[in-house]
């Protein structure tokens, strides 16, 4: 027995986030980070910023730009003509991170020229667009072997996708790592949120997949995909799971960051974890 298919036999479109899900950091973003910027800042400032001051940085200013310009700048008016709104996002980012980070150490009063931040976030945006030198992204364990499988001529009228919180730059990245989207791609199309103006939780982001999934099947009337038989397998509590099951969806959860060991359904198990003989492992 097919236990693979029969588990999945009710989905008619199954899609993917991406971070954390299909792909993960090569290494550590503030070791990336870190790399970039001193290589500028040292021989022209004899100036050092560490990871344990560019991690938490990077923390702060990024939920201010999330919290200031939501969604990658997509809604950020600008000039006709200018450049797009996510590129000036983190640029924006990237150059408020350094001066941040710089005020931690300890040339606090150290001023670092404009066009030194820009050409640090200009290369930190190309390096994680691009990635020629592999040492930004890479595929998750397990990827090719499952993507495969669900194409497998046992399920021909499955339609797979992508629903992702992320800017244009996505098909790109993607491609670079062996994920080519697009029929007859790896996955058949990319909805990430700076596209659809909206990102997840919101269920509307999840609606444009389904008709973006039913546009690829054109399907006849009556006969198009519905909610219910769309999953969703993400990551993240509150974006993922909950994000697709207000859309009227099912969802998977991966909970790449945080061990089985540590996550109870409540209470109740928690208090008999720790009440066993077996110590826990912290």
């Amino acid at each position: 027995m097919n236990h693979f298919r029969n588990n999945l036999a009710r989905f008619r479109l199954i899609t993917f986030d991406v971070t954390d899900t299909l792909l993960e950091y090569a290494v550590r973003p503030e070791r990336h980070y870190a790399h970039v910027i001193n290589a500028v800042l040292e021989p022209r400032l004899g100036l050092t910023l560490r990871e344990d001051q560019i991690g938490p940085a990077f923390g702060r200013c990024f939920r201010a730009m999330k919290q200031q310009y939501p969604n990658f700048g997509a809604e950020r008016r600008r000039p006709t003509g200018s450049e797009e709104g996510w590129r000036w996002w983190w640029r924006t980012l990237v150059e408020r991170v350094v001066v941040d980070a710089a005020a931690t150490g300890t040339d606090r009063h150290q001023a670092i020229p404009a066009p030194l931040l820009r050409a640090i976030a200009e290369q930190l945006i190309d390096d994680y667009t691009y990635d020629g030198r592999r040492v930004c992204w890479r595929q998750r364990p397990g990827v090719d072997e499952l993507l495969a499988k669900l194409r497998q001529p046992a399920a021909p009228t499955r339609t797979l996708g992508i629903v992702s919180n992320f800017d244009p730059r996505l098909e790109i990245i993607l491609r670079n790592n062996g994920i080519t989207p697009g029929p007859p791609g790896v996955v058949d199309f990319v909805v990430t949120s700076y596209e659809a103006r909206v990102e997840k939780p919101n269920a509307a982001i999840f609606e444009a997949a389904l008709r973006r999934a039913n546009q690829l099947r054109r399907a006849p009337a009556g006969q198009e995909i519905r909610p219910d038989e769309a999953l969703h397998i993400g990551n993240l509590c509150r974006e993922d799971y909950g994000g697709a099951r207000s859309a009227g969806w099912c969802a998977l959860l991966l909970l790449a960051t945080i061990p089985s060991g540590h996550v109870f359904t409540g209470l109740p198990e928690l208090q008999r974890r720790l009440e066993q003989t077996e110590p826990l492992e912290w």
